[in-house]
């Protein structure tokens, strides 16, 4: 009778135990909140409240899991060239009968000596634009109207579609507006080419 007793006792002990044990885990680990329960390590709405959606985090990860980017994929047209910006007109005739200040032809060394110094600025805003997308060749053409006096007037961008959208125009016009180049006997149309590579 001792023994069926004890066994009795030892298989009491060991279901109060095991309630115990089944009790203290918790198999979706903290996740569900009010409203849910946790049913095969899924939290589960209770009676009429809606299904949580799925955790951005968990509470209990000492590491939490990066997020991945989606992956960035060219449609029909990104490669297609578009303008953006304002018409340039014709260059102007030079008037040669003029003072030497302004009876000249700017020559392309006055227009590089202003000009690349932006060449790192543009560098970045052609970057920008392009972003993650796997554009992997194309042509930029910065181009811009500069009067007699040496003023930028007009500033046109031509690049792939998708630079285009992604604010390349945009991030350009600032930096070529302001640019001063020496005076000349007439109005310009400058271009200036970049390729990605």
């Amino acid at each position: 009778m001792g023994r069926v007793l004890l066994g009795i006792a030892l298989a009491l002990a060991a279901l109060s135990s095991g309630l115990l044990i089944t009790h203290s885990i918790d198999r979706c680990l903290g996740r569900c909140g009010n409203g849910t329960r946790c049913v095969d390590f899924h939290c589960a709405a209770t009676s009429g409240a809606p299904a949580p959606a799925k955790p951005s985090h968990r509470r209990h990860s000492a590491i939490s899991e990066p997020h991945a980017a989606p992956e960035v994929t060219l449609h029909p047209g990104d490669e297609k060239m578009v303008a953006a910006g304002d018409a340039l007109g014709r260059p102007e005739h030079i008037d040669f009968s003029k003072s030497d200040d302004e009876g000249h032809e700017r020559s392309q060394e006055e227009l590089d000596r202003v000009f690349h110094p932006l060449e790192p600025a543009i560098t970045k805003c052609i970057t920008q634009a392009v972003g993650d997308a796997p554009l992997e060749s194309g042509r930029i053409e910065v181009q811009f109207r500069v009067e007699s006096a040496g003023k930028v007037s007009r500033v046109r961008i031509t690049a792939p579609a998708l630079l285009q959208r992604n604010g390349l125009a945009h991030c350009l016009r600032p930096l070529v507006t302001p640019l001063q180049f020496p005076a000349a006997g007439g109005a310009s149309v400058v271009s200036y080419p970049f390729q990605l590579k």
